[in-house]
């Protein structure tokens, strides 16, 4: 249900601002921009309007998540206020049914569509452009370097009231906030304190994929028994990662790509780990049963857009191991060793019991147990793993 605080009290018409966009998330430029609108163009508040599910844009954060940043964002700025309308509505978001719902709960007041100078091109193509125009002006947005001659030119459409606006828009986008957050890099500069602790304790924005999208692409990668095996260790990591010190959502993450390239081609495997990743050597390019852990590392970051370091180290060294193994990489390796899908052999719940208290004692287990079986086969450990020990 949207939200009535919206309505207009008492048949009261006011000069209403709307700003649209995904949000994705909102950062200081949208509200900045917001603010210098609501004084320029002496409106009597500015709708900050996330969109629902826009036509021709994927979101990577859900629409009540992109909400509540907005209202976090929103919260004590005089004159901006939430607008839930686009996301209660189901279907694609399209700004003339937006309105018409608006005008519908606001009949009185005179709304100005608030767009970046950007959008002038693609305006003459929105859907139900003459409606639009019959119920909204709209304020374009500078932008630094603009052709302001051109614009207007392409303003210059029948029946669209346009005005310029001398607000230039701050140098940050959605698009920078997201690379920064998956690069584990700190983003309150950009979208406020709130914000980013919002952003932070939802674990929005460490890939390119929600992990619905996450899940349903490991269907199509993976067979059966390794897609429950990779929740099994997703599940593991996420219980086991705060008693340990490791963020909780970065530890599901890298349990959910950990396998990511299992089911991938040897072949496939051994070229892109020979093109991408200059620490293997030849005894682990020739082990096609620990390949997928660095070809994993390159197909997390390709396919799936992850840019964290100790997300893509865990994934890397979750086979083998390595020397100074972090919590993070501790947490993998022992997670794929004890997912409650293993099968029993001797010593697991031995392992399983130390990983409750001690994830380093328990990588110790899981590395002796692991040479123990390589050594009983006849072969040589992997100097990685004699590294770990």
């Amino acid at each position: 249900m949207t939200d009535l605080s919206i309505r207009s009290k008492g048949g009261c018409s006011m000069r209403t601002g709307i700003l649209g966009g995904t949000f994705d998330p909102i950062h200081r430029g949208h509200v900045e921009a917001a603010k210098a609108a609501l004084e320029a163009l002496s409106l009597d508040r500015v709708l900050v309007l996330p969109s629902g599910q826009p036509p021709y844009k994927r979101c990577h954060a859900g629409r009540q998540a992109r909400l509540d940043m907005v209202k976090l964002a929103c919260d004590g700025e005089k004159g901006l206020v939430p607008c839930d309308i686009e996301i209660n509505r189901d279907g694609e978001s399209y700004t003339v049914d937006t309105l018409k719902a608006l005008r519908r709960l606001c009949p009185e007041d005179e709304f100005t569509y608030i767009i970046g100078a950007d959008a002038l091109n693609s305006l003459p193509k929105w859907r139900g452009l003459d409606e639009i125009a019959q119920m909204t002006s709209f304020a374009v947005l500078s932008r630094p370097g603009w052709d302001r001659q051109s614009a207007e030119a392409q303003a210059a459409l029948p029946g669209v009231n346009v005005t310029f606006t001398d607000i230039e828009g701050l140098p940050i986008s959605s698009g920078m906030a997201r690379t920064r957050v998956a690069a584990g890099e700190d983003v309150s500069e950009l979208v406020g304190k709130d914000v980013a602790e919002y952003i932070r304790s939802h674990g929005l924005y460490l890939c390119d994929y929600t992990e619905p999208e996450i899940l349903e692409k490991l269907k199509k990668a993976l067979t059966v028994h390794r897609y429950y095996h990779t929740l099994g260790v997703a599940d593991t990591a996420e219980r086991l990662s705060e008693r340990f010190g490791v963020d909780s959502h970065r530890a599901r993450l890298a349990g959910l790509l950990h396998d990511c390239a299992k089911s991938m081609p040897y072949g496939e495997m051994r070229r892109i780990v020979s093109e991408n990743v200059p620490d293997t050597d030849e005894q682990e390019l020739d082990s096609e049963p620990v390949l997928h852990a660095p070809a994993g590392m390159v197909v997390a970051q390709r396919d799936y857009g992850v840019r964290d370091r100790a997300i893509l180290q865990a994934i890397r060294r979750h086979t083998l191991g390595g020397e100074d193994m972090t919590a993070m990489d501790a947490l993998i390796y022992v997670s794929d060793f004890i997912e409650p899908g293993r099968r029993p052999f001797p010593g697991l719940e031995d392992v399983r019991a130390l990983a409750e208290v001690d994830i380093f004692a328990a990588m110790r287990a899981c590395a002796r147990l692991t040479t123990d079986y390589v050594t009983s086969r006849g072969q040589k450990s992997h100097p990685k793993t004699m590294a770990l020990l």
